[in-house]
C-alpha cells in the first residue's frame, strides 16, 4: 500500500470521513466526487479513495480533479490486490483505519464509487449518527419507502434470499445486512479496527455488523434508493456466491457461540 497524501493540516477540522473503494471506476468517479461536494456543503469532510489497482485512469482523473478544483480534502490510498474476486471489504477497512489514525472525524462513511449509493442520502446518515446518537446507520434496500432500480431479477433474488437467511442466522431486527452504504461513529470504527477481520470480500459487511451487534452498538436503518450498475448475472462469480454462503454460516456460528452480550433494539426510520 502506498503512502497516502499528507496528513491533515493543523487547524483543518473534518467531521465526516468518507471511504470510497475503487477499481476501474473512471466512468463514475468524477460525478461521485462532484455530487458529494454539492451535498456536503456546510459540513467539513474528507473523501478517502482506496484503489485496488485501477487500469482505466481512475486515479489520474481523481488527481486532476483535486488539482483543478484546488481542494485539500481528498486522500488516496493505492493497494495491490493479492486475492481473486472483489476485495471491497479489505479496501474499506484500509480507508477506515487510515481515517481513525489520521483524523479526528466523528462520523465515518463507506459507499460505492459507481453511483449505486446516492450522495443525496449522506446528510440523513450523518444526522443519524451526530444528532440522533446512533452508533451505526444503514441505508437499507428493504424498508418501506426503499427502492431498487435497474437491478436484474437474478441479483435481486440472490440479495433477497441472502438477507432473508441472515435475518434468521444473525439478527431478525436488521433488514439489510449486505448494503455497503453505512455510517459509523468513531467508537464503532475503533471496535472494528481492534478486531481481526477474517474476510476481505463483500461478506466483510456481515462480519463487521455481527461484531458491532455483539458489542451492543445502537443501529439505525433508513430507506434508501439502490441503483444497479452493470450487475448482470454474467458478471457474477458463482464460486463467490458459494464462498459467501459458507462464510455467513461461519460468521453466525462465531456470533452465537462467543458469549456475546444481548444487543440493543435496532430502530427503523418511519416511512413518511
Amino acid at each position: 500500500m502506498s503512502d497516502p497524501q499528507e496528513d491533515d493540516k493543523a487547524g483543518h477540522k473534518e467531521e465526516v470521513w468518507i471511504v470510497v473503494p475503487t477499481l476501474n471506476e473512471a466512468d463514475h468517479i468524477l460525478s461521485l466526487l462532484g455530487s458529494i461536494r454539492s451535498e456536503m456543503i456546510g459540513v467539513p469532510f474528507c473523501v478517502c479513495i482506496v484503489d485496488d489497482g485501477s487500469k482505466d485512469g481512475t486515479l489520474n482523473l481523481v488527481q486532476s480533479y483535486v488539482q483543478s478544483e484546488r481542494i485539500d480534502n481528498v486522500r488516496i490510498i493505492q493497494r495491490k490486490k493479492t486475492h481473486s474476486g472483489s476485495q471491497r471489504g479489505g479496501a474499506v477497512l484500509a480507508g477506515l483505519r487510515y481515517g481513525l489514525q489520521n483524523s479526528k472525524c466523528g462520523v465515518f462513511v463507506e459507499m460505492d464509487a459507481d453511483l449505486s449509493h446516492s450522495p443525496k442520502e449522506l446528510k440523513e446518515g450523518v444526522h443519524a449518527i451526530e444528532a440522533l446518537g446512533f452508533s451505526v446507520a444503514i441505508a437499507s434496500k428493504y424498508l418501506p419507502g426503499s427502492r431498487i432500480v435497474n437491478r436484474p431479477w437474478t441479483r435481486r433474488s440472490l440479495s433477497y434470499v441472502y438477507n432473508w437467511l441472515l435475518r434468521r442466522l444473525i439478527s431478525c431486527e436488521v433488514h439489510d445486512h449486505s448494503n455497503g452504504y453505512r455510517f459509523y461513529d468513531r467508537r464503532s470504527i475503533e471496535i472494528i479496527c481492534n478486531h481481526r477481520i477474517r474476510y476481505g470480500s463483500p461478506i466483510c459487511l456481515v462480519e463487521v455488523l455481527a461484531i458491532l451487534l455483539a458489542q451492543d452498538m445502537r443501529i439505525f436503518e433508513f430507506p434508501s434508493t439502490y441503483v444497479g450498475r452493470g450487475e448482470g448475472v454474467s458478471k457474477l462469480r458463482w464460486t463467490d456466491v458459494v464462498k459467501a454462503g459458507v462464510a455467513m454460516f461461519e460468521i453466525s456460528a462465531r456470533y452465537h457461540l462467543s458469549r456475546f452480550r444481548r444487543k440493543r433494539k435496532i430502530v427503523v426510520a418511519p416511512h413518511i
